[in-house]
């Protein structure tokens, strides 16, 4: 799974919105249809389309209750009574604990592919709050990968290639290609059930309004999913999903209540087809592992 945070499906106006810009490997995972409003292909082990992320509330939808039902089947908009981010909700913390997508398969059957920086963990310990998918897989005892574990090949970088962590935090980082990171992550997921990854500079680049930032996260992650569409085993089903809208839209600083995009490749895309928003996403997972 490839959580992208902060994109959605918005204009097919490429000065506007960036995720417009036809790249081939977006293209691939949607079988050609764009990545736009209304956009939708639904054939064989290949689905694309907009799945709903404001969950029945009013107001912009956040990444705190957002990824939170994303990754455990629950509105906890609902639960929290609003939208609330970027960090958990107090109201969805025994939720994240026991019905996320790690807590229900165990930590021995899932993996989560990122690996961080000393200065992420020096700043969980100043704040005492983890991001959802950090905290989620800490509450089932899946391991947070670090530096040493990207320098080994066991990781993946946020931005792909490494190339932040080299050349803007100067830490002892070998960038790599998106296709070595395509390679990486389906080595992790030959080893666990259920694989995550996830890409937080697409919502950075949002809220920055910026076509240059966009465009250094999007070129390395159109070309990654170029790769894993290439190296995909006949067996494994790859999704790709978001927690709200931002970036399609640069006109405007905040998140967005666009419609997020919900791609599937492989024989379980069958499994997705009745998913019409966020709380869709974990059920559907569970009935391809069970399948």
């Amino acid at each position: 799974m490839i959580f992208v945070d902060g994109v959605g499906l918005g204009e097919p106006d490429p000065e506007t919105n960036p995720i417009a810009q036809p790249r081939p490997g977006f293209l691939r995972w949607s079988a050609g249809a764009p990545w736009t409003r209304g956009a939708r292909h639904d054939e064989g082990d290949s689905l694309f389309r907009g799945i709903d992320a404001c969950l029945g509330l009013d107001g912009l939808p956040q990444s705190g209750t957002g990824q939170a039902t994303m990754l455990t089947g629950v509105n906890c908009a609902q639960l929290a009574g609003r939208h609330y981010g970027p960090y958990p909700h107090s109201a969805t913390r025994a939720t994240i604990r026991e019905q996320s997508i790690f807590a229900r398969l165990g930590a021995t059957e899932t993996a989560f592919a990122n690996a961080y920086p000393p200065r992420f963990f020096d700043w969980v310990e100043r704040m005492r709050r983890w991001p959802v998918t950090t905290r989620a897989c800490l509450d089932a005892g899946v391991r947070i990968r670090t530096i040493e574990d990207l320098q080994a090949g066991l990781g993946v970088a946020a931005d792909i290639t490494g190339r932040g962590l080299s050349r803007d935090l100067r830490l002892p980082v070998t960038e790599v290609t998106p296709s070595e990171a395509a390679a990486r992550l389906l080595k992790l997921s030959s080893q666990a059930s259920f694989t995550l990854f996830e890409v937080f500079h697409t919502d950075k680049a949002g809220h920055a309004q910026s076509r240059e930032a966009a465009a250094r996260i999007l070129d390395p992650l159109g070309g990654l999913l170029d790769a894993l569409y290439e190296m995909r085993p006949e067996d494994v089903t790859m999704l790709l999903t978001s927690d709200h809208g931002n970036l399609e839209d640069l006109r405007v600083k905040t998140h967005t209540r666009n419609e997020v995009p919900l791609s599937v490749v492989g024989p379980g895309a069958g499994a997705f087809a009745c998913v019409t928003d966020l709380t869709g996403i974990v059920p559907a997972i569970e009935s391809v592992l069970s399948g």
